[in-house]
């Protein structure tokens, strides 16, 4: 089932592999388009699909998302119990943690303050900066995006503070590494907070007032996660009164951000579109595409199939 943000060429792409297939008809289309027909024929759908929708579905058997995130899907929500829900845990890690490194360079370069004086034809040294060598980066989350984080801020000198709901021990790339539940504890040391955590019930507007305040003054925080994890009028509160030096979204609450939000024009507030991910980056489709095809050959096959949700979680299982 095609989604609107497809790109031409993933779409293209993922046409060709389907095309293989011989063991199932394959068939293209929106959600709109949908018939009868197909929801008493479908047996594997590969979309993200309204949750809602589901239930219609007389035969299907296995949802492939185009997401790593499954909240709508999960944690109580009305999935069919005989289906098989999959996310694409695995794809997004590069492009992501490229994009929240360009957003914490960016923010640590004053970048956004340069923009805006060139827009004004001002010629103005910004003042101090900082760098990555020698800060402590937070990374909440170290899942593939943040594992993809730590690893390239680590290379770039940083110490990295690791957060994550469940600590196994083996984690790569944090010198130190904590539970959720120490997360207050350890921000007030962090220069920067990067979160990349999936929506779920846990996390609804987990960073509110008090953790901003629990901030220094001159940290910066991303936010390339779940919109709904960041309480936005709070960060914006905590941007506009310089307790907190700066900060970049690649998703925010609501979204897409309405016209006359007071986001779009908070200071040292950077807002990309929900576009660090999706399919506009050649090694991002090369990898949703090979956990495709792995899986295909898996459900074909009657074997177990990779990244398997877990549903009271909303994560993969491990």
């Amino acid at each position: 089932m095609t989604n609107t943000w497809m790109t031409e060429r993933f779409t293209r792409e993922l046409s060709a592999l389907l095309a293989k297939n011989e063991t199932y008809d394959v068939t293209f289309k929106s959600q709109d388009a949908l018939t009868e027909s197909d929801f008493e024929s479908t047996e594997v759908l590969i979309a993200i699909p309204s949750p809602e929708i589901l239930g219609k579905f007389k035969q299907l058997r296995w949802l492939q998302l185009f997401s790593a995130g499954t909240n709508g899907y999960t944690q109580g929500a009305n999935f069919p119990e005989h289906v098989v829900l999959t996310n694409a845990s695995g794809t997004y890690g590069l492009t992501i943690s490229e994009h929240m490194l360009a957003m914490t360079l960016s923010m640590m370069r004053k970048f956004p303050v340069y923009m805006d004086q060139q827009k004004q034809e001002i010629w103005k040294n910004a003042g101090e900066l900082q760098s990555i060598a020698g800060a402590t980066v937070l990374v909440h989350g170290l899942g593939d995006i943040g594992g993809h984080f730590a690893q390239k801020v680590k290379a770039l000198g940083a110490h990295v503070i690791a957060v994550k709901r469940v600590v196994y021990g083996d984690e790569a790339y944090a010198d130190e590494v904590y539970d959720e539940n120490e997360l207050e504890h350890v921000l007030p040391r962090a220069d920067v907070i990067a979160s990349s955590v999936p929506g779920t019930k846990e996390t609804y507007h987990l960073f509110d007032a008090t953790k901003f305040s629990l901030m220094k003054s001159s940290a910066i925080f991303i936010n390339v996660g779940r919109g709904e994890n960041v309480d936005l009028e709070a960060l914006c509160d905590a941007l506009n009164t310089q307790k907190l030096a700066g900060a970049g979204l690649d998703v925010t609450d609501p979204e897409p951000l309405p016209k006359g939000h007071r986001a779009w024009h908070t200071k040292n507030l950077l807002l990309t579109p929900h576009a660090s991910g999706g399919f506009t980056l050649a090694e991002t489709r090369r990898r949703f595409l090979a956990i495709l095809q792995d899986n295909l050959t898996r459900f074909e096959t009657g074997r177990p199939l990779n990244n398997v949700v877990d549903m009271k979680t909303g994560y993969k299982k491990k």
